[in-house]
């Protein structure tokens, strides 16, 4: 399992190799944090927004919508995934799941010994 172990120095020197989700802010603050979400224009931006302020109104509203309204609520609720799916840290998890394996690995050593 040699090659699946992180060398700490690689990691300390390197990390925006594994942490890539989060951006700093401001180089000068650790506690703000920027995340990317990729829209094709303004346009996209907006009727993204759009999108959500609509999905949770309908929510708070508790608005029964039916197949023959013309509300296009899987519009709505496609843009709300389509932003939780850029949210989700896909590229940290491998480093999560190569922690978790030395973890594993660690324990199955002490438990044989």
């Amino acid at each position: 399992m040699e090659n699946g172990k992180i060398k700490l120095n690689e990691f300390i020197e390197n990390p925006k190799q594994y942490f890539v989700l989060l951006k700093p802010a401001v180089e000068t603050r650790n506690d703000l944090h920027n995340i990317e979400i990729n829209v094709e224009g303004y346009r996209d931006l907006f009727c993204m927004i759009l999108d959500l302020l609509k999905t949770a109104k309908f929510a708070l509203d508790g608005i029964d919508v039916s197949m023959e309204s013309n509300i296009n609520t899987e519009r709505y609720v496609g843009s709300l995934l389509r932003i939780i799916e850029m949210l989700i840290p896909l590229e940290e998890a491998e480093l999560l799941d190569r922690l978790y394996q030395i973890h594993l690995d660690e324990r199955n050593k002490s438990s044989s010994n």
